[in-house]
């Protein structure tokens, strides 16, 4: 028996009517989403290594008095003296600090490979030091020296302090001298391998000595 069906609207049969198809609204569920975000994050906090603090060893000169057969004997022609003045400008010299012979300056900067850098100046200077370092380093990759962050550094502070005629820098910053600047000096001590470097006071005859710099 044929089913008759009947035409919404009340339209005459044998007259087709055109059926729309629905449109669903569009629902994404975000839960599963803000889940994996969740996991992905506490996993990349649990595996992230944090950077070590890092120390320097720093020098301190000896306020108290001491006598003369006290104080440390040091070679002028080893000695450098590094004057840390305004405008990141460096004033240095070998030698002792003399009042009445006033020694050779020179002018730096803190340029890497500029024809005044600072760096240049003191891996000339330093250069046995540096080299005997490098052997280290040259050792580790040649697998003489175990590739241990621990193993490396003894031996290459066994590689300093054995080295007596390595280069000893005075670090010197006067009144107008940024904190930036003795943060930079002291980081360059350590790429070019100077193995006793300290932070004194200026005497009054250094002040001169930068003042006649700026001239």
């Amino acid at each position: 028996m044929a089913q008759v069906q009947e035409q919404e609207g009340g339209q005459e049969k044998g007259k087709h009517k055109k059926v729309r198809a629905k449109r669903s609204s569009t629902h994404i569920d975000m839960t599963p989403m803000v889940d994996l975000g969740f996991l992905l994050l506490t996993f990349f906090i649990l595996t992230t290594t944090f950077s070590k603090p890092k120390t320097m060893d720093i020098t301190m000169p000896v306020k108290d008095k001491v006598t003369e057969e006290e104080k440390t004997k040091v070679p002028a022609s080893q000695t450098m003296s590094v004057l840390l003045t305004a405008d990141d400008k460096i004033v240095w010299y070998m030698g002792e600090d003399d009042p009445t012979k006033p020694p050779e300056t020179h002018v730096a900067d803190f340029s890497q490979d500029g024809p005044a850098s600072i760096r240049k100046v003191l891996l000339e200077k330093n250069k046995l030091v540096f080299d005997k370092v490098k052997q280290v380093e040259d050792s580790v990759r040649n697998g003489l020296i175990p590739d241990k962050e621990d193993e490396i550094k003894r031996h290459k502070a066994q590689v300093k302090a054995a080295e007596k005629k390595g280069l000893i820098v005075l670090i010197k910053p006067d009144d107008s001298s940024k904190y930036k600047n003795l943060v930079d000096i002291l980081d360059e001590m350590l790429v070019c391998n100077v193995a006793r470097y300290a932070i004194v006071d200026l005497s009054d005859s250094e002040k001169e000595l930068i003042k006649n710099s700026q001239q």
